[in-house]
C-alpha cells in the first residue's frame, strides 16, 4: 500500500470508485490516504467518527476483520468493521492522524529516531509473532503513527499462520523489502518480518533501500545474492544489527520481534 498526501475523492481518476458513489456501507468518503496494487484506503466518517476506510472490489474482508481483533495490542491497528458495498469489500480501521512512514524521497533519520522506531516495530512484531502470526508485507507504508507519534502495524492482508506453506509463485511482499526465501514457497517464520524489518532499518539510517533494482524481478535477485551493503562509519554501531537481519539464511537471523528488541545497539 503506497501512502499519499490526502486528496478530494475523484471517482474519475480512481478505477476501484464508481461514478457518483460517495459512500460505501454507510461511510461518507472525504480523502484519499492510500492506493494499493487491489485496494484503496480513503479517509472516511459515518455518525461523526472518523476512520480509514480499505476498500477493494470483489474483496472479503472478514478473515483480516477477524485477525486484527485477535491480534489486538497497543502496535497493531484496530479493525471496528468490515462488510460489502455495491460489488466492494471494505474495511473499516484505526485512523492513525501521523499517516505512514512511506516518503516519496526518503531521509536518513537521526539515530534517537531510528532506535525509537525500530523498538515500536520490534513490540509490534514481537506482539504479532507472539500470538503465532507473520504479517508477510513489513514496509514504510504499513507503518503508521498515532497522534502521540506510536508506530502502528497495519495490513494485515497477506499474515500466515506461523508454518503455513504458501504454494509456489504465490506474490506476497514488496520486492524493495522482500526475504530471499519469500520466492521459494518456504514455510512462513517470524524471520520473514524481520529481515523486512532489516531492510526497513536500512533506509531509515541510510535513506535508501538496501538492495534497489529497475524491475522487481532485479530487487528479489538482489536479495538473494548481494551482500548485506556496507553502512558508513558514523553508523558502524548498527553494522552487526543489519547484518544479522538481513542475513540470507533465515535461521541465523534475530529469531523474531523479541530477539531484536533484545539486540538493539545501546
Amino acid at each position: 500500500m503506497t501512502f499519499a498526501r490526502a486528496g478530494a475523492v475523484d471517482a474519475a481518476a480512481n478505477p476501484l470508485q464508481v461514478a457518483a458513489v460517495a459512500t460505501i456501507g454507510g461511510y461518507a468518503l472525504w480523502d484519499v490516504l492510500a492506493r494499493g496494487r487491489r485496494s484503496v484506503v480513503y479517509r472516511a466518517s459515518r455518525r461523526g467518527a472518523d476512520v480509514a476506510l480499505k476498500v477493494s472490489p470483489g474483496a472479503d474482508f472478514a478473515q483480516e476483520h477477524w485477525l486484527l481483533g485477535q491480534l489486538a495490542g497497543d502496535h497493531v491497528v484496530q479493525a471496528w468493521d468490515h462488510g460489502q458495498s455495491r460489488g466492494r469489500g471494505w474495511l473499516a480501521l484505526e485512523l492513525a492522524p501521523g499517516g505512514s512512514l512511506a516518503k516519496a524521497r526518503p531521509q536518513p533519520l537521526d539515530l534517537a529516531m531510528v532506535r525509537h522506531r525500530l523498538a515500536d516495530a520490534a513490540r509490534a512484531l514481537a506482539h504479532v509473532h507472539g500470538r503465532g502470526w507473520v504479517h508477510r508485507d513489513i514496509k514504510p507504508a504499513n507503518l503508521l503513527l498515532r497522534a502521540d507519534g506510536r508506530l502502528l502495524l497495519a495490513d494485515f492482508g497477506a499474515a500466515c499462520a506461523q508454518g503455513t506453506s504458501a504454494p509456489r509463485c504465490h506474490a506476497v511482499g514488496t520486492p524493495l523489502y522482500a526475504c530471499p526465501e519469500l520466492s521459494d514457497a518456504a514455510p512462513v517464520t517470524p524471520a520473514m518480518d524481520i529481515y523486512a524489518l532489516g531492510a526497513v532499518l536500512h533506509e531509515w539510517l541510510t535513506g535508501r533501500p538496501p538492495f534497489r533494482g529497475t524491475t522487481a524481478a532485479e530487487q528479489l535477485a538482489q536479495h538473494l545474492v548481494a551482500p548485506v551493503p556496507v553502512l558508513p562509519g558514523a553508523l558502524s554501531q548498527w553494522q552487526p544489527m543489519l547484518d544479522a537481519m538481513l542475513h540470507k539464511d533465515p535461521a541465523q537471523r534475530p529469531a523474531n520481534g523479541f530477539a531484536v528488541l533484545h539486540r538493539m545497539p545501546s
